[in-house]
């Protein structure tokens, strides 16, 4: 097989593959398109776009992509309906194994809002599900699912690569 063979057959599919402007210099050439600002890059499950910090110094911003969002809130759904009679405590050792595989992974600089949304979502959940196990749970008010929480709490919102550690990934 030639060399030139292989070089066409690696070429990326045209419709997948766009080149966008994206980075500290962006912003300048945005404006120029008829765009008030850069192109966001959706890679590995995060948003990427451009924004500043406090110092007013450019940033790379990250998020959760909504549709990953939507999938995760979907699927920790599906495993309350499906551990919905199993024991409080083992309710909690399922959902914070899922919870801490989501924060492990979607734990970056910029994302714990998206993360704290997820653990919002979570307890909402949680509540429902037991308020819906028996007639004795429609009365389970926050403040009972508070002391449930207490004695079985839920994994709180953690950056596994807070922002001084992701500088120090970043190549340019």
């Amino acid at each position: 097989m030639s060399i030139s063979r292989i070089v066409t057959e690696t070429r990326s599919e045209p419709t997948k593959t766009k080149l966008v402007e994206f980075g500290r210099f962006a912003q300048k050439h945005a404006g120029k398109r008829g765009r008030n600002r850069p192109e966001t890059i959706y890679f590995l499950g995060l948003t990427l776009y451009c924004t500043r910090n406090r110092k007013g110094n450019f940033q790379v911003g990250m998020c959760t992509e909504k549709s990953r969002l939507r999938r995760s809130l979907a699927s920790l759904q599906e495993l309350m309906q499906r551990i919905r009679h199993h024991t409080i405590s083992e309710h909690a050792g399922e959902i914070n194994a899922v919870l801490r595989g989501h924060y492990a992974y979607y734990g970056v600089a910029g994302n714990l809002r998206s993360l704290v949304k997820v653990y919002r979502v979570v307890e909402r959940c949680w509540r429902r599900m037991l308020c819906s196990r028996s007639w004795a749970g429609r009365r389970l008010t926050w403040d009972a699912f508070n002391r449930i929480k207490e004695r079985t709490p839920l994994l709180t919102p953690k950056l596994h690569l807070p922002y001084r550690e992701l500088q120090a990934l970043a190549v340019l």
